[in-house]
């Protein structure tokens, strides 16, 4: 698997406040960035931060659809077993909101180490009608100290542009040999999402549109 009313003055600064945040993402790029999301290649950044043995995944894709479509297919956790590599098994164990949630996740770990088992407390929120974001943070990891990171989806030229961005810090002297293993686990990741993303839209109508309403029902509270 991120609200306004109190005058009009108000609310013309709320809506130049949330075209502003919506244009960010995009003109935050370069060129030749645009350039290869336009082609229909992803934009990797790794982004070193002092002190952490492994980077800051930042990914870009460029996506058909709208944000909400993309926000919907994300916020179903549970399905990421189907399409997401190495991973096992998702289970919702409680929700503090209906826009706030607990999955507990079992990914497959290479180098016959045992399974990944972790607890993620993820967060939706609509920044606007073309805007989402839906953030997490690992609340316990059987190998990492912390991980957080966000899926921000933003409407650009009727396509949705997402940002993935992921902090992990590994908590074990095996983990932290596996740096280049988690880069390719978060780009395979990405690249599975946005598989996932096309085939829904193109062939299973159906289930998009019963996520949707899942989406406006968690967000319907939210404001």
């Amino acid at each position: 698997m991120t609200r306004i009313s109190a005058g009009f003055l108000l609310l013309l600064a709320g809506a130049a406040a949330s075209l502003s945040a919506e244009e960010s993402m995009w003109s935050a790029l370069t060129q030749q960035q645009h350039a290869q999301l336009l082609a229909g290649k992803q934009v990797v950044l790794e982004e070193e931060i002092s002190g952490k043995p492994w980077p800051r995944f930042t990914i870009y894709h460029l996506v058909k659809g709208t944000p909400a479509d993309v926000a919907a297919i994300f916020w179903d956790c549970e399905l990421d077993p189907k399409y997401i590599p190495d991973c096992l098994s998702v289970r919702i164990i409680s929700r503090s909101a209906p826009w706030i949630h607990d999955g507990e996740y079992t990914l497959k770990m290479p180098l016959f180490l045992p399974d990944e088992v972790y607890v993620s407390r993820n967060e939706l929120k609509r920044h606007s009608a073309t805007s989402y974001e839906i953030s997490w943070k690992v609340l316990r990891s059987r190998y990492s100290e912390s991980c957080s990171g966000s899926l921000r989806m933003q409407e650009h030229d009727g396509k949705t542009l997402l940002c993935y961005s992921n902090l992990i810090v590994p908590g074990s002297r095996i983990a932290r040999l596996l740096r280049s293993t988690a880069g390719n686990q978060v780009v395979s990741s990405v690249q599975a999402l946005v598989r996932q993303i096309a085939s829904e839209i193109e062939m299973r109508p159906q289930l998009l549109e019963q996520q949707l309403h899942s989406l406006e029902h968690a967000l319907e509270t939210a404001k």
